[in-house]
């Protein structure tokens, strides 16, 4: 049997899947799940709930918090602010370019509500787990 060169270019997207990502449930300064793993193409869709917050890369150690806009890294990504009230929900969808560990927080506050524990993990490894990332922005 013969397969198209079509259907191995499109498998991969036929595969794909999508994360949602619940930022600042219940008013808390939180990510929702706080760490997931995701392969190259899925997506994240990160559903702002309450206040105004971002989804910024950063960092693992060292100066955190507040994470640059922009993000950091070649593949880093930013949502910028996005507020919430009532039935206003804005969502920010990333997709997946490589299995590499990113860690993100909120930028609010210059830094406050990441220093206050609003951090996310994508790809943590045994290495840089979400629990040492998540120390690290407290104490930065």
């Amino acid at each position: 049997m013969l397969f198209s060169p079509l259907l191995f270019a499109l498998l991969p997207v036929a595969l794909a899947k999508n994360i949602d990502i619940s930022v600042g449930a219940n008013n808390g300064l939180t990510f929702t799940p706080n760490q997931t793993t995701a392969y190259i193409g899925d997506t994240l869709t990160f559903t702002f709930l309450t206040k105004n917050h971002s989804v910024t890369t950063t960092v693992f150690s060292g100066a955190v918090c507040p994470p640059p806009a922009g993000g950091v890294g070649p593949n880093g990504f930013d949502s910028g602010f996005l507020a919430a009230s009532g039935t206003n929900t804005p969502t920010f969808v990333y997709t997946v370019v490589d299995t590499a560990p990113h860690f993100a927080a909120c930028m609010q506050g210059a830094g406050s509500h990441c220093r206050a524990g609003m951090t996310f993990a994508l790809n943590p490894t045994a290495e840089m787990t979400y629990a040492e990332f998540n120390t690290n922005a407290v104490h930065s």
